[in-house]
């Protein structure tokens, strides 16, 4: 099984929030946990990231 994974940039890119925001929504649980590559690297699940993405777009919120 082969799972791709992000980098922060590349999640940044993919998503328009702050990294500060994004560490604030990992904290409170509410965005993908990261996965510890090394001491100083982390990457993200894209197949969480697209599910988390999805969740806000099924469920309405951020919609005006």
């Amino acid at each position: 099984m082969s799972q791709r994974l992000l980098s922060m940039k590349q999640v940044l890119e993919r998503i328009p929030l702050s990294k500060t925001e994004i560490y604030r929504r990992i904290r409170a649980g509410t965005f993908p946990i990261p996965i510890r590559l090394g001491p100083a690297r982390i990457a993200f699940s894209a197949d969480e990231i697209d599910a988390w993405i999805l969740s806000r777009t099924t469920s309405g919120q951020g919609r005006a």
